[in-house]
């Protein structure tokens, strides 16, 4: 059985499930997620055989008119319902998929990806919420923390990863332009760590930045909130390290500047440079515009009018 509505198949991480979140919401889908274990090469080569055993239980009918699947692991889950329910079901992968292109009915990839056909549409970063009327409507809320009426500078720090390095080089480079824009302004300097960063790099900066208009935000407080602080802040300083955390600064409309975390991937090199091209983002030397900018990546909106375009009737 299928009916109206939408399914997000969710591989447990954050950055994929948010983009298809992002999505369903700007399509106005009525969405359920559903979260699936990670499958390894052996499960997914025989997933089409024996997929009784091999599906989590919560994939099951009543099926959905729409699913929405992010990130290489959800693909084959998504292949398995696509080849179950045939045109009864619309299948929407973001990011570059790790098997055919033609199983899905819409394949939304990024740029750096470099992956084309007919049914693949481009973004110049990942998909969010964010953009210049999400923005002000956040800006425009009765209770917002008093610290963010003031103004202050937004940096977002990630950390090592499978295609970046966190190196001391790296860390102590981050230090040392913080601390000249420290000296620079008056402002509160608002730094926000994520789970990549580590407890090393967290103390490391925490120890050096003594000077009292640095405030420091851990993963998962509660102290302040991430989107009001983007919608707040005069400039955003980011690290390079993170494609959904770059992506929601350049979709903000403020000024962008970017910590480079050395990587060896072509894909987050392209990924880097065509921001830059667009001039959504520059590199961070310790001074700050502290003008909007007058562009701002707006993928999200952009795919669904590309979506709509194709009349899937959803």
């Amino acid at each position: 059985m299928v009916k109206k509505g939408c399914w997000v198949i969710s591989d447990n991480i954050i950055g994929h499930e948010n983009q298809s979140i992002s999505l369903a919401d700007k399509l106005k889908l009525q969405y359920k997620i559903k979260k699936i274990k990670r499958l390894n090469f052996f499960q997914r080569n025989f997933l089409i055989f024996f997929p009784s055993i091999l599906l989590d239980k919560n994939i099951c009918p009543p099926y959905p008119k729409v699913i929405i699947s992010c990130g290489k692991n959800t693909a084959y889950t998504a292949n398995l319902l696509k080849r179950k329910l045939k045109k009864k079901i619309i299948s929407i992968f973001i990011q570059k998929p790790p098997i055919n292109i033609k199983k899905f009915n819409i394949v939304i990839t990024p740029k750096h990806d470099q992956c084309f056909g007919e049914n693949v549409i481009t973004t110049n970063g990942a998909l969010t919420k964010i953009n210049k009327s999400y923005i002000k409507k956040i800006k425009n809320k009765k209770r917002i923390p008093l610290i963010l009426r003031k103004k202050n500078l937004v940096v977002l720090i990630g950390g090592s990863s499978m295609h970046h390095k966190m190196t001391s080089k790296t860390l102590k480079e981050i230090k040392n332009k913080l601390v000249i824009t420290s000296k620079k302004y008056k402002y509160k300097i608002l730094i926000f760590f994520s789970r990549r960063t580590g407890k090393y790099n967290e103390n490391y900066l925490r120890s050096n930045l003594t000077d009292k208009k640095f405030i420091f935000i851990s993963p998962n407080s509660k102290k302040i909130n991430y989107l009001e602080a983007l919608s707040c802040t005069m400039a955003i300083i980011v690290s390079s390290d993170s494609v959904s955390m770059v992506s929601e600064a350049c979709s903000t409309g403020k000024s962008v500047y970017l910590f480079n975390i050395p990587t060896k991937s072509k894909k987050f090199s392209l990924f880097i440079k065509n921001l830059i091209n667009l001039k959504l983002i520059k590199f961070f030397n310790g001074t700050v515009s502290l003008k909007n900018s007058s562009n701002a990546l707006n993928d999200t909106e952009n795919i669904v009018k590309e979506i709509k375009k194709k009349n899937l009737n959803f």
